[in-house]
């Protein structure tokens, strides 16, 4: 093979990759950019410069995560008839092509936030491992229920410390606020698990809605959901958010009736996927108040 048809077929790995998991791994980089902001971000040059390949390493992190997850998932998704038109094998794709991808991001990743300091280079690298862990370990990975979550939880926390480490050291503020990034990603998680029970029911993949069922799983993710409402309004009574946000618990009441809707529809692919559209709105907003001053 010439070094001129390996790297179409990289550039084509690539581009596959980046049409079905861009829109996600853009989606994701809220976590960092508010905890930039909630930690002090100042618009100096030194700051832009460091905010620029904390972004860069971010995107380049979380697009790892999710290459690794079709990497180990490559057997289950072929079988999942929802995904298997999105396999990269059905494009002639190799796992070791992918597998050098998700490598090539995880060490442009760690260079960029070598370039930032050692807080995002340690927060970075348990991301990594979490990462490892959900998609390819047996005891503490997408097959344990509750587990999942708990490492989802764990992740979208460390995703906003990573922002907020940028100009502020870790400290209780910064730990409390990773709280309600935390819940709100493994909430998340738990409505996806809903979203994915037939694939994963079908590749037996115990995921709490297959161990427990879709309504269980999805009345979970709810309660959740309202753990995270509740703390985000301690927090802005307490003054360590921004005052501002004791308005967003008025969005709870929207967020249970569209729940409510949604058991009424049925808990299928789509009426899952209709309720993410719903609560990342509701959090959109969320992430715009707390840039309130």
């Amino acid at each position: 093979m010439t070094s001129q048809s390996s790297f179409r077929q990289y550039a084509r790995a690539i581009q596959h990759l980046a049409s079905t998991r861009s829109l996600e791994v853009l989606v994701l980089q809220a976590s960092p950019i508010l905890g930039g902001f909630l930690g002090g971000f100042s618009l100096n040059r030194p700051g832009v410069i460091r905010l620029g390949f904390l972004l860069i390493g971010s995107l380049a992190l979380t697009a790892h995560v999710f290459v690794f997850n079709d990497w180990a998932g490559h057997s289950s998704d072929i079988r999942d008839p929802r995904r298997s038109t999105r396999v990269f094998a059905r494009l002639s794709i190799s796992r070791r092509q992918v597998a050098c991808v998700a490598t090539a991001l995880l060490i442009f990743a760690n260079v960029a936030f070598v370039a930032v300091g050692r807080p995002a280079v340690l927060l970075g690298a348990a991301i990594a491992a979490l990462s490892v862990l959900y998609s390819s370990s047996p005891r503490f990975g997408k097959s344990t229920p509750i587990v999942a979550s708990i490492n989802h939880l764990l992740g979208g926390a460390l995703h906003f410390l990573l922002g907020y480490t940028l100009s502020h050291p870790l400290d209780a503020r910064g730990l409390m606020i990773s709280l309600f990034f935390g819940l709100v990603f493994g909430a998340g998680h738990l409505n996806q698990e809903v979203r994915d029970y037939e694939g994963d029911l079908l590749n037996g993949i115990r995921t709490s809605a297959v161990m427990f069922g879709r309504r269980r799983a999805f009345l979970a993710s709810l309660f959740t959901f309202t753990a995270a409402y509740a703390i985000l309004a301690g927090l802005a009574a307490l003054g360590i958010l921004p005052r501002l946000l004791l308005w967003s618990i008025v969005l709870w009441p929207l967020h249970v009736a569209w729940s409510l809707r949604a058991l009424r529809r049925g808990l299928g692919f789509e009426t899952a996927l209709w309720m993410q559209r719903r609560y990342r709105l509701l959090f959109a907003l969320i992430g715009l108040a707390m840039l309130a001053r």
